[in-house]
Formats: structure tokens, C-alpha cells, sequence
């Protein structure tokens, strides 16, 4: 019994085989369709959990009928760039969704507070084209930032003078990834002073990544900071000298049972493991010269903002301290 398809044609009447797929195989609950659909008949899937619909249109009607219809748990959902799009705040009728992927041109206001809305909903990703700061306002004013409890940029991070603040406001955040960008060190350092639940910090190719010094008064300034990777970063010939100095000043004030874990793959740290690890020598730091894995950062090469939320649930039992 097929549970799970990955189908793809460019035919005129792409509707009818999506007709003929669900009586072919009724019990699909995985399915990724990329064709000149319209979304029709996708409805029939009465199990489907996990859909990614490329598509020529939706109208409202058929959006209705998805959304009302499936028990979908995640969803992507790509109608042509050119194609007109129904109204897709209609999401409110999908009770079960937990995941969305989207473009950021389709992910209308109304959408993004009917989304907020859902009881299970978790996860939101997008492709960016457009510039962070409208989302993040966005989530403001819904007043939902207190839910977010992860963040990545990928790619589309740039030298906003106030971005330690949009970030900073989010003081529930465990973990930040801001991968393939920049960002000013006196942003870096007033997000991890104002982030007092943070326990991730990923910094993945940054362009003009900070000195040692000025690394290192990030982590004196996150006291719950448990995690900081920094692989794939171009670091000065003196980063590790200037480290050794640093160390016992940051580091003394930390607790015992939450020393922190450097991860430094490929960079200058990792060229010489042993002379590292001598040198960084300190009871409440340990030193990865190991990958991290981020399945988003694995999965995606464009430019994209992916987001986690507690769900409403959650959120009624954690009251933010």
C-alpha cells in the first residue's frame, strides 16, 4: 500500500491525472505534486498529512476545500510566481496544520494572524524576497513574539543599524541561527545580552566575523548561552592567541553544569585540532570540531527566514518570566 509520492508532469491536463492518482492510490499520506494543477481533486486525499503543491493556480474555492478538507499536518505550497492565488487566509479552517512553507510574497498579514491562530501551528518557512523587518514588525503587532522560540536567517542578513533590537525582542528565543550574512558586532553583542533564555547561537559563514575579543564578550554576555558554533567563518590569524586571554575572564562566571560547546569546523581552529584544544584549555568550555546539523540549512540554498513557535497550547502553560 503507497503511502508516500513524489510526482511531477508538465501536461495540459494535469487535473485529471491528479483525479486519476487519488483513485490509484487513496491512501496516500505523503504526496508532492508539481505540475499545471490547479489544486483540484486533491481534496479526495482523506489521509494526506504532508503536502507540497507546486501549481499553475488556486482559487478560493479550491483553498476552501484543501483546507477544510485534509487532516494536513504540513504543507508547502508554491503556485507559480505568475498565477493568481485565492484567498489563503482560509488556512484558519485547517485545524491540524503544524507546519507551513511559503513564499513571503503570498504571506499576507491575515494569513500570518490566521496561522498564529491554529492550535498545533509551529513552524513557518519562507522563501525571503522581500526584506525581514516587515515579518518581524508583523509578529509584533499580532503580538505573538513571545511565542517565538527559534530563528534563522539564511542569507538574507545585511548591516541594519537596529536589528539587535528586532531580534531582542523576541525574549523567549533558545535558539538563533544566522547563517551566510552580516551583522554588525555591537548588533551580536545586544542580542545576546537581551536574549535571557538563549542557549544557541550559530553564526555560519558571516561575512567580517568578529574578533576574538569581541566573540567572547558575547558568550560573558549570554550567561545561558550553551551552544556557539561558529564553523565555516574566516577568523583572523590571531584568533586564537587573543581567545587564551579571554577565556577565564568569561568563562569564571559561568556555572559549572552548563559549560559551553565551541564548534569550530572548518575554520583556522580546525586546521590544527590538538593545538586547539591544548590552548582553549577550560573546565567549563568543550571544543566540536564536528558539523552541525540544521535540517533547514541542509535541505534549502535560497534565501529563506524560517520561524519556531510554541504552540498556543504551550504557550498557555509557560508563562515568560
Amino acid at each position: 500500500m503507497l503511502r508516500s509520492l513524489d510526482f511531477s508532469t508538465w501536461l495540459a491536463y494535469d487535473d485529471n491525472m491528479t483525479l486519476l492518482l487519488t483513485e490509484l492510490f487513496p491512501n496516500l499520506t505523503k504526496l508532492k505534486l508539481q505540475n499545471f494543477n490547479h489544486g483540484h481533486h486533491i481534496w479526495n486525499f482523506s489521509q494526506l498529512q504532508d503536502l507540497y503543491l507546486s501549481s499553475s493556480s488556486l482559487d478560493t474555492p479550491t483553498l476552501d476545500r484543501v483546507f477544510s478538507s485534509l487532516p494536513l499536518r504540513k504543507l508547502a505550497l508554491f503556485p507559480f510566481p505568475t498565477s493568481e492565488v485565492g484567498d489563503l487566509s482560509l488556512v484558519w479552517k485547517c485545524f491540524t496544520l503544524e507546519e507551513l512553507l511559503i513564499d513571503d510574497f503570498n504571506l499576507w498579514f491575515d494569513v500570518l494572524s490566521n496561522l498564529l491562530e491554529l492550535p498545533r501551528f509551529r513552524r513557518l518557512s519562507f522563501h525571503a524576497v522581500r526584506d525581514y523587518d516587515d515579518y518581524m514588525s508583523n509578529l509584533q503587532e499580532l503580538h505573538h513574539e513571545l511565542r517565538v522560540s527559534s530563528l534563522i536567517f539564511n542569507m538574507c542578513l545585511y548591516e541594519y543599524n537596529d536589528m539587535g533590537s528586532k531580534i531582542g525582542c523576541f525574549s523567549n528565543l533558545w535558539r538563533l541561527v544566522l547563517s551566510y550574512g552580516e551583522i554588525e558586532r555591537k548588533q551580536l553583542y545586544l542580542i545576546c545580552s537581551r536574549l535571557k533564555h538563549l542557549e544557541e547561537l550559530h553564526l555560519i559563514q558571516i561575512f567580517g566575523f568578529p574578533c576574538a575579543s569581541d566573540m567572547w564578550n558575547m558568550v560573558g554576555a549570554c550567561r545561558t548561552l550553551k551552544v556557539l558554533n561558529i564553523s565555516n567563518n574566516k577568523l583572523d590569524e590571531f584568533f586564537l592567541d587573543e581567545s587564551i586571554t579571554c577565556l577565564n575572564r568569561v568563562l569564571r562566571r559561568r556555572d559549572a553544569d552548563s559549560p559551553v560547546t565551541l564548534h569550530v569546523h572548518k575554520t583556522r581552529l580546525a586546521c590544527n585540532p590538538q593545538e586547539t584544544i591544548d590552548a582553549l584549555i577550560h573546565p567549563y568550555l568543550k571544543i566540536s570540531f564536528d558539523p552541525v546539523h540544521i535540517d533547514t540549512l541542509t535541505d534549502w540554498d535560497t534565501r529563506f527566514i524560517e520561524t519556531e513557535f510554541r504552540t498556543l497550547r504551550e504557550d498557555s502553560r509557560k508563562p515568560t518570566i
